[in-house]
């Protein structure tokens, strides 16, 4: 699937970064789908991910909180408002495909996020996740500094601006694949949004460090704290997000 962002004028300015919608548009080319596919673009923001969708040919639904920043999106991609801490409001295995892009982590209630998310796929469907990737090296550094992945929100800023302004939910892999996996939905692959060439040139000691560690490990703790996937380049040596693909368990396989 070719990416038209940059090509594209009449193209929605994306609230997420170029990289990850680039990374994204490529797995679900390579998801392999059939034209006419039902496609969630959830939160759809200004809804540039939606539209480049509807041009490679699949049925396009953009769910959000606020619409009003997606209003120059033609009637092809089907809004709807809703409160993503809530409910999706679409009926059961509609799905064959759903995309959340850097939304999660401005959620209160991701737990119920996901829920929705494998109640409205088919059986079979792909749910496409990114987030920002608190594992990579840099951010462990920073938080063996800091003692926090991010900034104290006050009382006062949440209750000046609302629910989902910042970043308000971040979550470790861990904390994730253990979401998606009680509700159904078995992670496949993980990918990067781009290589941060500067951990990779200061940080490999780090990085080394870390998986001869692990390599010390016996095999039931590595499984414990999902360390083959902790260790992997892309959560490790990722750039700012990672990017999971999984896909909804039939019931037999539940």
């Amino acid at each position: 699937m070719d990416n038209p962002l940059s090509a594209n004028p009449v193209l929605p300015k994306p609230r997420a970064r170029e990289e990850i919608h680039q990374a994204v548009i490529s797995l679900i080319g390579n998801l392999n789908l059939a034209k006419g596919s039902k496609v969630l673009d959830v939160p759809m923001g200004p809804g540039a991910l939606s539209v480049i969708l509807y041009q490679n040919g699949y049925q396009v639904f953009g769910v959000d909180i606020d619409l009003e920043q997606s209003e120059s999106v033609q009637s092809y991609v089907i809004r709807k408002k809703a409160d993503l801490n809530d409910s999706i409001p679409f009926e059961d295995e509609f799905f064959d495909l759903a995309v959340s892009l850097e939304g999660i982590e401005h959620l209160e209630n991701p737990f119920q996020f996901i829920r929705e998310i494998s109640r409205v796929l088919r059986q079979g469907g792909y749910f496409i996740l990114s987030t920002p990737n608190i594992c990579n090296l840099e951010e462990r550094l920073n938080y063996l500094f800091r003692g926090s992945f991010y900034r104290f929100i006050s009382p006062n800023e949440f209750e000046a601006k609302g629910s989902g302004f910042d970043h308000q939910n971040l979550m470790t892999w861990v904390e994730i694949k253990q979401i998606l996996e009680w509700n159904g939905l078995k992670p496949l692959f993980l990918e990067k949004d781009k290589i941060k060439w500067r951990q990779i040139l200061f940080l490999w000691p780090l990085g080394l460090l870390i998986w001869l560690y692990g390599r010390l490990q016996p095999a039931t703790r590595r499984k414990k704290y999902c360390m083959d996937d902790n260790e992997s380049f892309p959560v490790m040596f990722g750039g700012s997000s990672l990017i999971s693909v999984s896909k909804k368990l039939l019931k037999n396989e539940i």
